[in-house]
């Protein structure tokens, strides 16, 4: 079963606070910038938001890889989630 999760949507509403608990500082930092309003916004100024968050640098390529990790983690929660649920 894929999960499509399009992070426009508001999908963190229906997540479980357990879920968002198992992601790390950055990941839950990954997932506050690419949603909302900060998803909207250009590359650069998630970039420049990021490095103010972590104090760290971030290149376009990191933070995609970044998202990628966290998305399928988020993906791979939800799914033994809903597994837990059925008999």
């Amino acid at each position: 079963m894929k999960i499509d999760i399009d992070l426009k949507a508001g999908f963190l509403q229906n997540l479980k606070r357990e879920v968002l608990a198992a992601l790390s500082p950055e990941e839950r930092t990954i997932i506050e910038v690419s949603t909302g309003e900060m998803g909207n916004k250009p590359d650069a100024v998630k970039l420049g938001w990021l490095k103010m968050r972590t104090k760290e640098d971030w290149t376009k390529q990191r933070y995609l890889k970044a998202l990628d990790r966290t998305m399928t983690k988020l993906r791979e929660a939800v799914a033994a989630e809903g597994n837990k649920k059925e008999p």
